[in-house]
């Protein structure tokens, strides 16, 4: 689930990160119920770009991420949508990943 991030001249794809905090329950249940999510509704979508802020913080800052895990979604014109937690709860991930 590892993708490089779309750089300034490729502002016409929308870009999915997920922030994890290395190995902690929280992150790989994320990462866990991300899989599955876009597995069984987005199986063409590309692969997630994943960072793990205990290697690199400065991307929170660079980002604004205050908490992990959190997914963000930022599409092609740029718009930024953040879901912070797990991602356990279905319905809030599957609205969040039904304009991809």
């Amino acid at each position: 689930m590892n993708k490089p991030l779309a750089d300034d001249n490729q502002q016409n794809e929308s870009s999915l990160v997920l922030f994890l905090a290395g190995d902690a329950p929280r992150s790989r249940r994320a990462h866990r119920n991300l899989s599955a999510a876009l597995a069984a509704t987005c199986p063409d979508l590309a692969p997630v770009h994943e960072i793990d802020l205990l290697r690199e913080p400065q991307q929170a800052i660079d980002f604004g991420i205050f908490a992990t895990p959190a997914l963000l979604h930022i599409d092609a014109e740029g718009n930024r949508r953040l879901l912070y937690g797990d991602l356990s709860d279905e319905g809030r991930l599957t609205d969040f990943i039904s304009v991809l």
